[in-house]
């Protein structure tokens, strides 16, 4: 895979500590998940984390010769029978919408991804189309599944907890770069500099502050940070002779306002 346990020039004593995910892209994952499959989905084997529930096992793994590692593995059986129903209804709408036409989309590589659309004398329409059930449950394999080694870590819930930590410093840089315009500053002045930063660093607490609520409420389901704010946009008031009049609040607005406990406006 890659990873190191020593950079030239630093000795055993000055070991450096990492807790790390692997991707399925990985031999190692893939075989992780494949051994422990059976087995993970117990009582016995569940922890919380926040709100999530989660199945969760450590191995002690041999890398080399001279070092091993925490190998924890984790099922998350709500988030991958979610991403199972969306995949499933996702491929059933390309179907029935393939049904009835098929021509238009036989050569469509978002729907031959999941489907196979074959010319045919016997049917109505001039074409067949079948699932590619392989293709779907193949997909599915990982769903919910996470692996993360660490060298240091032994438990399983203290390195989940670890890992969403750093995870959300990381995603907390990503968004200064991009969400908030800040990978260059565009400035010419010192004081332009400090101003522009200090902002961006306010629009992180508030942007980290969003995130973790719509992580706890489990919103990401339905909708993107992006979309939230641009739900909440959409809500306006106009005064008219002097009447203060409130555009009617929508159903996703109000249970946006319910998640993040704020009272709806009047």
């Amino acid at each position: 895979m890659g990873y190191m346990f020593l950079l030239p020039g630093i000795s055993e004593q000055q070991r450096l500590d990492f807790i790390i995910a692997v991707p399925f892209t990985n031999k190692f994952a893939k075989e992780l998940v494949k051994s422990e499959s059976k087995d993970i989905d117990t009582l016995s084997n569940t922890i919380v984390c926040g709100k999530d529930s989660l199945r969760a096992v450590t191995r002690l793994h041999r890398w080399n010769s001279k070092h091993t590692v925490y190998a924890h593995v984790y099922y998350n059986a709500r988030k991958g029978q979610g991403i199972r129903e969306d995949l499933y209804a996702h491929v059933a709408t390309l179907r029935e919408q393939a049904l009835e036409q098929p021509e238009k989309y036989a050569n469509d590589s978002n729907y031959t991804e999941y489907l196979i659309i074959s010319r045919s004398e016997i049917e109505g329409s001039g074409y067949t189309v079948n699932l590619r059930e392989d293709v779907v449950e193949a997909e599915l394999t990982y769903a919910g599944w996470m692996v993360v080694i660490s060298n240091f870590v032994s438990d399983t819930k203290e390195a989940i907890k670890i890992y969403r930590e750093k995870d959300i410093v990381e995603k907390g840089f990503h968004r200064l770069k991009n969400s908030l315009d800040l990978g260059r500053l565009r400035v010419h002045s010192e004081v332009s500099m400090q101003n522009k930063v200090f902002v961006g660093f306010i629009s992180l607490i508030l942007l980290s502050a969003i995130h973790n609520v719509m992580q706890d409420e489990m919103m990401y389901s339905k909708m993107t940070m992006k979309k939230l704010i641009l739900t909440l946009s959409k809500l306006k008031i106009q005064v008219v002779n002097g009447v203060r009049v409130l555009f009617p609040v929508t159903k996703t607005q109000r249970e946006i306002y319910e998640a993040f406990g704020v009272k709806e406006p009047v």
